[in-house]
């Protein structure tokens, strides 16, 4: 009886210091499936709980607790591993996040952070305090700029910024001498800075898996091209939008065909404006110029070179201005090209649909 009292006491003990915490911790006696303990008990970081509530408001997602944001992975009491895509199913966000919050930076136990498929345009200032991220996955978002901040990131081993609107890269990108593996295809870059050279990339080879080291076809990159770089077949490569499985051959968009319509460079080619919006959803709309009738054909291919839709088989259009438009409702979010052809001279555009 004594030796039954002893253990029952010894066991509220043990449950009771065990659930006690630090005052900047929070105990959790039953984490939800999606949230695995590496090291450590269930004391976990308020602060990181913080970053992970001001995730849920700022973006209106419909959870209860910041434990159901993604898929997590804590260390001794802070968040180590973070996924939160928006893939569709359990394993990420299945809702979309549109902003990253101030306290974002917060983070600092971060290794690796997948925040793919969302709507994010912008990294907050504090993102420059995740000095031991390891791994960075943000493609497919419509990031425009990512600014000096990545430069602090010197722990980076692997940075993906795929399928985003990015006009530039940074100069600080150079102070990353730990990163093996950059991917900058399917962007707007138009240059890169001075440094990128300097780099310690294999900018030739893939890994034992077949995945490029580096890759950054589908950008704007037509003039003074870095020397390390523009004679590499990685210059021309990016990989499929939706699963990353193999990959794809992406030029760079060097179409000088943009200029203003009716201002046509020959007096009897046909012109074509950019696509607006584009980004879209769901429907892009083109201008077209026509000097003189004749015979169009307009057709919608995926990234894969499969035709998926027909505005125009070989239709007359009359001289003058026309606008095209193209609705993608039953598509779903990625890469697609617009071809025109009068059977004499051709233009692609590339379209990018967001859903």
């Amino acid at each position: 009886m004594y030796k039954n009292t002893f253990l029952v006491i010894t066991l509220s003990v043990t449950k009771f210091l065990y659930a006690q915490c630090d005052s900047t911790f929070t105990y959790f006696s039953n984490p939800p499936n999606n949230v695995t303990i590496l090291v450590g008990d269930s004391c976990l970081s308020n602060s990181d709980l913080a970053v992970l509530d001001s995730i849920i408001s700022q973006n209106n997602l419909d959870y209860s607790s910041p434990l159901e944001v993604g898929t997590q992975t804590w260390f001794n009491g802070r968040i180590r591993f973070l996924v939160g895509g928006n893939y569709g199913n359990s394993s990420g966000i299945n809702d979309t996040i549109y902003t990253l919050p101030a306290n974002f930076g917060d983070l600092t136990g971060l290794a690796s952070l997948y925040l793919e498929w969302h709507r994010i345009s912008e990294l907050p200032e504090s993102f420059s305090n995740l000095t031991g991220l390891m791994s960075l996955y943000i493609n497919n978002n419509i990031l425009t700029s990512i600014t000096d901040s990545i430069g602090s990131l010197t722990n980076l081993y692997f940075l993906d910024l795929g399928y985003n609107e990015l006009s530039e890269i940074p100069a600080s990108i150079c102070n990353l001498q730990n990163l093996t593996y950059l991917w900058l295809f399917n962007n707007n870059l138009q240059s890169l800075p001075d440094c990128f050279c300097e780099m310690d990339l294999d900018w030739i080879n893939d890994d034992n898996g077949g995945y490029p080291y580096f890759a950054i076809g589908a950008n704007q990159l037509c003039n003074n091209i870095a020397s390390c770089i523009d004679s590499t077949e990685h210059f021309t490569l990016s990989l499929d939008q939706f699963y990353y499985s193999f990959p794809v051959f992406s030029p760079q968009d060097c179409d000088t065909t943009t200029a203003a319509l009716k201002d046509p460079v020959f007096p009897y080619q046909f012109q074509v404006s950019s696509p607006y919006p584009n980004p879209f959803n769901p429907t892009v709309h083109i201008g077209i110029y026509v000097p003189h009738d004749r015979r169009m054909d307009i057709r919608i291919f995926d990234i894969l070179g499969n035709e998926i839709d027909i505005i125009s088989e070989q239709s007359i259009y009359k001289s003058g201005s026309h606008r095209i438009h193209w609705s993608s409702e039953e598509h779903s979010s990625g890469i697609y090209y617009i071809r025109f052809s009068d059977g004499m001279h051709s233009q692609v555009k590339k379209l990018m649909m967001l859903k």
